[in-house]
């Protein structure tokens, strides 16, 4: 037998080979074959002996076994190479480049290109545990000019009691699987015995071939459209709320169970998440198997086994089938299809992200919103099947909560005076599990008395209920979150987040596609400032840098009029202001705590070279800073005064540390509100800035660490004294 053909035999199971030595070889010669190849006696029966050898030694005697032919190892090849009940879960195929169709696919991934893409990836997972291993791509095939097949190999653990020694023993198994990626049906299908590798399949094809693999949910209509209803044989009813007295579960067989279910109206609302039928795989129809069908998985699967031709002329055409349907319903269905035809609940950025199932339900309404708003060209959308206070609860974490209630003397939803200090910006709704929500003011934290509240006219503003005119803006995170889906699922109506924008009031969404709306910038997207950030810096150098950045403080021991205009033409980094002289037009001023910036230049943005920036600068932190942190409410105070400023562009927090996440929601949304721009300049960029400023000034690190250690001890006399 040659290579080759030896190697055939690798892509069938062991149970196959088995067979195979059984139907050909006397049992005598075979006992004898087992002897030469094992190197031991069989102790008991000839099949418990056979079972046990894994699939090498297998090969190895039917390759001293003359009377299995080459023509032999053929047709168990063309009859095995798929298992004995073949599944496919389907996907949805979203090329990055909308122009790609198969005959690019294929002829760009030719002579084995697609496997060597492949297994530069599968070659790099790390495994949970060990009865999975080796996961690989072994060969490719064109099996229709718009089907490229890819077969997969990997090794499955098993365990066992040895019989002959009584102990706890193992053999890995080699199993097959193969996928079918057709860019010009837009599907990928994955045929694999084991459920857990499915996913790391998909997602290695998307990042092999650069493009989305978001799964498919069959939905009863592509069911009843693709199926024949008089070939269903059984059926699984489910309803999670069933009426008094009614199973939420029931599964329904019968013979001509297709002519009858439209008559159990007992069972009405309830779903059919799963269903088996009789279906022809010959084109003459004289050829059957059991095909059973489950919608949320996107699985189609066999009872029986195929031949590979068989296999293949049967499998891409159903699946063609399924997927002409799914993609139909994206161009021309209405939303509620096109949403249901998606396994968005198992989406793996949206699993992430979320940590129950009424999270990802309220995140999915708000992409559906969005979409619907989009297609129809309208500017709100109504969240009909949830209520405020739950859409309040579930996106606590994602979203500003901003109080701004019904105003009945304005006629209009509208801002609160605290009662406490007069702050009219943010009042924000606290909401924590196991209590009444409370309406607290970022600037003084006192709580709003229910029975106090008045609007900015001094009305006063009856509350029946804290989440009455509740408003929420999405945070960056769930924003990146909604076009990340919305790009994947929906190409043709996506979400930019540069120039599209949504909230919500109560339970409905109010979208605007403005463009720039973009509030907050990073330091790297903006030329003017590229001979700062387009530079490298050493590991060993940025060490050395970040022990300035714990030693710069937001004022010198000099601080004052006539220590700073020295200063401004020193070369020497004392505080946080210092470098941006290096590389800006900020004049250097003393630090008192009047001020409403503590570092201001012109710069260019909004169409302007000389936009003003006014920047808030603090010290080293080593934790992100929070809202509720003391140096948090001094930078909210500072930067509400400064968005009042009507002669400010461009807003920013000079730090050496980082912010949480919320508070910087926070300083994007007021920022928004007064219609400023923000730049932030946090450790990262600091990092840049100080090394920049040290490099012009031809210093070296040493010599600026000395100096700072030296202005604390001179800060410390002062202080002492």
């Amino acid at each position: 037998m040659s290579d080759k053909h030896a190697d055939k035999l690798l892509h069938v199971q062991n149970g196959v080979i088995r067979h195979l030595l059984y139907s050909k070889v006397a049992e005598k010669e075979l006992i004898n074959r087992y002897r030469v190849v094992v190197k031991r006696e069989i102790k008991r029966e000839l099949n418990v002996a056979m079972e046990r050898l894994d699939k090498q030694k297998l090969v190895e005697i039917v390759n001293i076994s003359p009377e299995i032919t080459e023509a032999d190892i053929e047709a168990c090849y063309e009859d095995n190479r798929y298992s004995r009940r073949p599944n496919f879960r389907l996907f949805m195929l979203r090329p990055y480049d909308p122009k790609m169709n198969s005959s690019q696919f294929i002829t760009e991934n030719k002579s084995d290109a697609a496997v060597t893409k492949m297994n530069e990836l599968l070659q790099q997972i790390t495994y949970p545990n060990d009865s999975i291993s080796g996961l690989l791509a072994i060969d490719q095939t064109v099996v229709n000019p718009e089907t490229l097949e890819i077969a997969l190999k990997y090794q499955e653990r098993y365990n066992y009691i040895n019989p002959d020694t009584e102990q706890s023993d193992f053999i890995y198994e080699l199993k097959f699987g193969f996928l079918w990626i057709n860019f010009d049906q837009r599907f990928v299908s994955i045929s694999i015995p084991t459920e857990s590798l499915v996913g790391i399949v998909s997602k290695t094809i998307e990042r092999a071939f650069d493009c989305f693999v978001p799964s498919v949910n069959i939905t009863k209509k592509i069911v009843d459209s693709v199926f024949s209803k008089e070939a269903m044989k059984r059926t699984t009813l489910s309803n999670p709320d069933p009426s008094s007295g009614k199973p939420d579960k029931v599964t329904l067989a019968d013979s001509h169970l297709g002519d009858k279910v439209g008559q159990l109206t007992e069972y009405e609302g309830y779903d059919s998440p799963s269903s088996v039928y009789q279906e022809a795989i010959d084109e003459d129809g004289d050829f059957f198997s059991t095909l059973g069908v489950n919608n949320d998985k996107g699985k189609i699967y066999l009872t029986r086994q195929l031949k590979a031709t068989e296999m293949r002329r049967w499998g891409i055409w159903r699946i063609g089938q399924i997927m002409n349907h799914i993609n139909s319903i994206q161009e021309n269905g209405d939303i509620d299809e096109m949403f249901n035809s998606f396994g968005l609940d198992v989406d793996p950025d949206l699993v992430s992200f979320t940590t129950s199932n009424d999270e990802k339900k309220v995140i999915l309404e708000v992409i559906k919103g969005i979409i619907t708003c989009k297609t129809k060209k309208i500017e709100s959308f109504k969240l009909l099947d949830l209520n405020t206070d739950k859409i309040v609860g579930l996106l606590k974490k994602h979203a500003l909560i901003r109080f701004h209630p019904y105003c009945e003397s304005c006629d209009h939803y509208a801002d609160i005076t605290c009662n406490h200090c007069g702050n009219t910006d943010l009042l924000e709704i606290s909401v924590r599990k196991g209590q009444a929500p409370k309406v607290i003011c970022s600037f003084c934290h006192n709580d709003l008395q229910q029975n106090n509240v008045r609007c900015l006219m001094d009305h006063k503003v009856r509350i029946d209920s804290w989440y009455d005119g509740v408003l929420l803006h999405p945070k960056s995170t769930l924003i990146e979150l909604i076009e990340k889906i919305t790009v994947k699922y929906f190409p043709n109506e996506g979400f930019a987040q540069e120039e599209e924008s949504f909230f919500l009031v109560n339970n409905v969404l109010h979208y605007s596609a403005k463009v720039a709306t973009k509030v907050l910038f990073k330091v790297r997207e903006l030329e003017q400032f590229k001979p700062v950030w387009d530079r490298r810096i050493t590991p060993n150098r940025r060490e050395e840098l970040e022990e300035v950045l714990k030693l710069i403080t937001e004022k010198c021991s000099k601080h004052s009029v006539d220590a700073c205009q020295a200063c401004q033409h020193e070369k020497s980094v004392r505080c946080i202001m210092k470098p941006f002289v290096t590389f800006t037009d900020h004049t250097l001023h003393p630090h008192h705590g009047q001020e409403f910036g503590d570092i201001s230049f012109s710069m260019q943005m909004l169409g302007m070279d000389d936009a003003i920036f006014i920047g808030i600068a603090k010290s080293y932190e080593k934790r992100p800073i929070n809202p509720t942190h003391k140096k948090a409410q001094e930078m909210l105070r500072q930067f509400v005064y400064t968005c009042r400023d009507s002669s400010v562009n461009v807003l920013g927090i000079v730090i050496a540390g980082e912010l949480e996440q919320g508070f910087v929601a926070t300083l994007q949304d007021l920022a928004r509100k007064y219609g400023k721009k923000v730049v932030m300049w946090t450790y990262e960029e600091l990092i840049l800035v100080v090394d920049f400023a040290i490099r012009k000034y031809g210093l070296t690190i040493l010599e600026v660490v000395e100096e700072l250690r030296a202005d604390i001890k001179r800060r410390s006399r002062k202080s002492a004294s």
